[in-house]
C-alpha cells in the first residue's frame, strides 16, 4: 500500500505509472493510489521529486 503525503501536483506519479488509473486526483493533487488497481511496481514512489509517496506495509 502507498500513502500519499504532501503531494505537491506535479504529475511525475501519473507519467511513470503502468497504470495511472490508479493514481487518483482531486484538484490537481494525488489523494489517493486505488490498492485494487495499483500493480506495486513502486514507481511513482521512486519518481516523486518531493517524497510525498510513502510505501507502508
Amino acid at each position: 500500500m502507498i500513502a500519499v503525503l504532501g503531494c505537491q501536483g506535479c504529475g511525475t506519479c501519473s507519467r511513470v505509472c503502468p497504470v495511472p488509473e490508479a493514481i487518483i486526483r482531486e484538484g490537481g493533487k494525488v489523494v489517493r493510489i486505488d490498492p485494487a488497481k495499483c500493480k506495486e511496481c513502486y514507481e511513482c514512489v521512486k519518481a516523486c521529486p518531493y517524497g510525498a509517496l510513502i510505501i507502508m506495509d
